[in-house]
C-alpha cells in the first residue's frame, strides 16, 4: 500500500542526497529508491533558433544533477549541472532547460541556460512535489503530486497557476503539443488529457499502464512508461491502439522523450538511458550509462 505524506518524517535528511530515503518517507512503498518520476515532452524548435549540435538530457535524482550528453550517446556529463534538490522532470526548448526539484524543502522549477549557465533553482516556486515539466512555446507546465493537480506558468516563470487541472491521481510525468496537455496518472494507472486551457480534462483518456510515469508526444502518438512492467506504452494520439508493450526488457523505466527519429527513456533500475527506433526496433538499453537514479529525459535538436 502506498501511502502519502504533506511532510517529512523525521529520519528524512534535507540534504537532498538521499532520494531513496527522503521518498521512502514520503511514498512508503516498495520502490522507495525511486524519487518520483517525471519527463518532458518533445519540442519543436525553429531551426535558426535550435542549438548546432542537439543533445539528450536527463535528471540524476541520487546525485542532484542534471546530465547531458550528446544525441549520439557520446561525452556524457553526469553533472552538467549541479545544486539541484531531488531533480525529476526535465524539458528544453531553444534557450533553456528546466527541471522540477521535487524534495520537500524545495519544491521549486528550475532553469538555466542550454549551455548549463545561469542556474535558477527557483524559477518557480509555490509547487507542491512537482514530478514532471513539459513546455509549448508559451506556458511551462509541471504535474504537482503533492496537489493531484497540472500546474501552468508563463515561459518567463510569471502567473504560476498551480491548479490550472484539478482532479488527477497522484500525476507525475506531464507532455504538451499544439492542442492538449498529457499526464500519467499514477494512482490509477491511466494517462489523462486536456486542452490546453485546461477544459476538458479526462482523468481516463489511456487506461491500462502499470504504474506509468514518464509521457512524452510527437505528431503521431503518444508514449508513456510503465515502470512495473519495464515497457514502454504506445497509442494514437486520439488514446486508439493502446499497446502497453511498445517497448520491452526495460528496468523501471521511468522518463520519456522522444524526436523525430528515436524514443528515449531513463531505466531507473540500472542507471541507464535508453533508446529505440521510433517504430519500438532496435531497442538499447544502455545507450547512456553511469547515471544515477535517472528519472526525466529530454531532447534538443
Amino acid at each position: 500500500m502506498r501511502t502519502e505524506f504533506d511532510a517529512p518524517c523525521e529520519s528524512c535528511e534535507p540534504d537532498g542526497r538521499l532520494a531513496r530515503l527522503a521518498l521512502a518517507c514520503w511514498r512508503g512503498w516498495r520502490h522507495a529508491a525511486i524519487a518520483v518520476i517525471g519527463t518532458a515532452a518533445c519540442v519543436t524548435v525553429p531551426a535558426a533558433q535550435a542549438e548546432a549540435t542537439p543533445q539528450i538530457y536527463w535528471a540524476n535524482s541520487g546525485v542532484n544533477t542534471i546530465g547531458e550528453a550528446n544525441l549520439d550517446g557520446t561525452d556524457a556529463d553526469q553533472s552538467f549541472i549541479t545544486g539541484a534538490n531531488e531533480p525529476v522532470g526535465v524539458a528544453v526548448d531553444s534557450q533553456h532547460i528546466y527541471w522540477d526539484n521535487t524534495s520537500f524543502f524545495t519544491n521549486t522549477i528550475g532553469e538555466a541556460n542550454l549551455d548549463g549557465t545561469n542556474v535558477n533553482q527557483s524559477f518557480i516556486t509555490g509547487a507542491n512535489k512537482p514530478v514532471g515539466v513539459a513546455l509549448d512555446g508559451t506556458e511551462i507546465y509541471w504535474a504537482n503530486f503533492g496537489l493531484n493537480t497540472i500546474g501552468e506558468a508563463n515561459l518567463n516563470g510569471t502567473d504560476a497557476n498551480q491548479n490550472l487541472i484539478t482532479g488527477a491521481d497522484e500525476p507525475v510525468g506531464v507532455a504538451v503539443d499544439s492542442t492538449h496537455i498529457y499526464w500519467a496518472n499514477e494512482g490509477t494507472g491511466t494517462i489523462g488529457r486536456a486542452n490546453l486551457n485546461g477544459t476538458d480534462a479526462n482523468q481516463n483518456f489511456i487506461t491500462g499502464a502499470n504504474d506509468p510515469f514518464g509521457v512524452a508526444v510527437d505528431g503521431t502518438h503518444i508514449y508513456w512508461a510503465n515502470e512495473f512492467a519495464g515497457t514502454i506504452g504506445r497509442a494514437n494520439l486520439d488514446g486508439t491502439d493502446a499497446n502497453q508493450n511498445f517497448i520491452t526488457g526495460a528496468e523501471d523505466p521511468l522518463g520519456v522523450a522522444v524526436d523525430s527519429t528515436h524514443i528515449y527513456w531513463a531505466n531507473e533500475g540500472t542507471g541507464t538511458i535508453g533508446e529505440a527506433n521510433l517504430d519500438g526496433t532496435d531497442a538499447n538499453q544502455n545507450f547512456i550509462s553511469g547515471a544515477d537514479f535517472p528519472v526525466g529525459v529530454a531532447v534538443s535538436g
